[in-house]
């Protein structure tokens, strides 16, 4: 039975590496020295370059690339105006060699990380509001800046959904991004929409339906799960989507594989401690349980400082967790998905900076896309009434109650209200509330929900009657979390100069006198331009 049983496992093993490929290559100066120590990989393991430049790796059979960490002393490769640092794993091809430019300045030890979540193209009309809105605005503050700019997306680049197939958008928002266009080199990560079409199926090049699922991706963007170094700092970009249906995208959940988190491992252990790691992932990690969250929460919480960077819900978000690792969650560049200028939460539709100064993250601020960077507070009065001829909402407080909400607030953020100059005291932050209507203690922008319900018709008509008079998009979906609602009632009533002043954890001031009143949309006045074309041919192109 020994035997036998030895017999087997030799079997499984002789499968094992027959089924693996043997890749080398040689990792070179732009001078032809070799460059030793750097870390190149297959997506599945990780291996480092000699003395001599030189490599050798067994590549998984689900390979389907090979890449090197960009090391923080060489610039980025680009090509086509896109990050380059891998080759697709041809076919009987057993070497890739791979060239590096070095830094003329040297190592860059401070720059700037622009983090872009959910552009989410669905049709031709989103690629061309993203081509003309977002991009030409990156470009702009780009092109101010005195430091070096990279960019990180962080998944949904297209979206694919139900029986709407939008891969073919992948390639058309590549396009857009690109250098000539955005003047960055955007780093790309994979969210849930970002995926192959159902049905799919295993084969052999993908064993697994979640391989299947991520292949388009790989086509047009690169790695799905790899790394790269600027300064002191090691960034990461995961896929982290387990999706559970061979022929429904819509059943999914926040995860990674056994294989991923043994890629992470393995990239890790090259990185030393006293560096600066940023996870960048589509859907957040929080303190949720679900496979390999909670291992991957502990290898990061072992650097010196560590962060997480989300997209996904199309709200802003910042929380700790369990590991006392601070997870960033973007508001999307699609906002309430291109129906508005706005996301669901009242936040313009934008991306945000983050300064990066050796292993620390110093500062990040949000830019919405046509505003200045100072804009991070909208202003209401307590009862003012939002919404057009479809619903009308109005805020559940008191005429003398202020509201504010800044946009990027976290639970350290100290947001004071003033009248006539004088301190009226600290504005209370408002817990996240889940009402449909406005109710008492209500967290949500009902300016947003107005304009979304009220006045575009997303959804109107769904509670009553169970139908919509515009095509798709469920009530809950207008009905957006708000985790950064302020409110403070005045002491008199009728000041003259009230005004909200904002103070961020990194010591940013921001200020806001300007009221948005009752059913002022003026910051939406770009839709109005967008939507001269007839309704009903808008609402076919979802």
């Amino acid at each position: 039975m020994k035997r036998v049983m030895f017999s087997l496992l030799a079997l499984i093993a002789a499968v094992s590496v027959t089924a693996q490929t043997k890749i080398s290559g040689t990792v070179t100066d732009t001078s032809g020295k070799p460059v030793p120590g750097v870390v190149v990989s297959d997506g599945f393991s990780c291996t480092q370059t000699d003395a001599k430049g030189r490599y050798k790796i067994q590549a998984s059979k689900d390979a389907f690339h090979v890449f090197y960490s960009v090391p923080a002393e060489y610039e980025v490769n680009a090509k086509d105006g896109h990050p380059d640092f891998y080759a697709r794993i041809e076919k009987g091809r057993k070497r890739y060699d791979f060239q590096l430019k070095p830094l003329a300045g040297g190592i860059e030890k401070e720059f700037k990380l622009i983090c872009l979540a959910d552009p989410q193209a669905q049709c031709e009309f989103h690629v061309k509001r993203f081509s003309r809105e977002t991009v030409p605005d990156i470009r702009a503050y780009v092109d101010a800046q005195t430091l070096p700019c990279y960019g990180v997306t962080l998944g949904d680049m297209a979206y694919s959904e139900g029986r709407h197939n939008a891969m073919r958008f992948m390639s058309k928002m590549r396009d857009a991004m690109g250098y000539e266009n955005s003047h960055l080199l955007f780093f790309q990560t994979m969210g849930n929409h970002d995926n192959a079409y159902p049905p799919v199926s295993v084969d052999e090049r993908s064993s697994t339906i979640n391989l299947a699922y991520q292949r388009p991706f790989e086509e047009v963007f690169g790695p799905v799960n790899y790394s790269w170094n600027r300064g002191d700092a090691h960034i990461i970009s995961m896929k982290n989507i387990e999706y559970l249906l061979a022929d429904k995208t819509s059943k999914y959940r926040p995860a990674f594989s056994a294989e991923q988190f043994e890629w992470l491992k393995q990239d890790l252990q090259y990185v030393p401690k006293d560096k600066l790691v940023i996870l960048c992932v589509h859907i957040g990690l929080y303190n949720r349980r679900n496979p390999y969250l909670e291992e991957v929460r502990t290898l990061l919480s072992e650097f010196k400082e560590a962060h997480i960077m989300v997209g996904h819900t199309h709200f802003m978000n910042h929380n700790i967790n369990n590991k006392g690792i601070y997870e960033h969650v973007h508001a999307a560049a699609s906002g309430a998905y291109w129906w508005s200028c706005t996301n669901g939460d009242g936040v313009p539709n934008g991306y945000t900076i983050y300064d990066i100064d050796g292993t620390h993250l110093r500062n990040w601020q949000y830019k919405g896309v046509g505003h200045d960077i100072s804009y991070q507070i909208r202003m209401y009065r307590g009862d003012a009434t939002f919404g057009g001829e479809y619903e009308t909402f109005q805020f559940p407080y008191s005429h003398d109650t202020v509201l504010a909400n800044v946009f990027m607030a976290d639970k350290d953020w100290k947001v004071e209200l003033y009248e006539d100059g004088e301190l009226t005291g600290r504005m209370e932050r408002i817990p996240s509330t889940k009402d449909e209507v406005p109710e008492l203690d209500s967290s949500r922008d009902w300016w947003a929900v107005g304009y979304h319900i009220g006045v575009i018709g997303r959804s109107y008509g769904k509670v009553k009657t169970g139908h919509s008079k515009m095509n798709g998009g469920g009530r809950k979906g207008y009905l957006t979390p708000c985790n950064h609602m302020y409110r403070l009632k005045l002491k008199n009533p009728d000041a003259k100069e009230i005004r909200v002043v904002a103070t961020d954890t990194n010591g940013n001031v921001y200020e806001q006198t300007k009221f948005t009143e009752s059913y002022d949309y003026s910051e939406n006045d770009l839709m109005n331009k967008l939507y001269t074309i007839d309704r009903k041919t808008l609402d076919k192109t979802y």
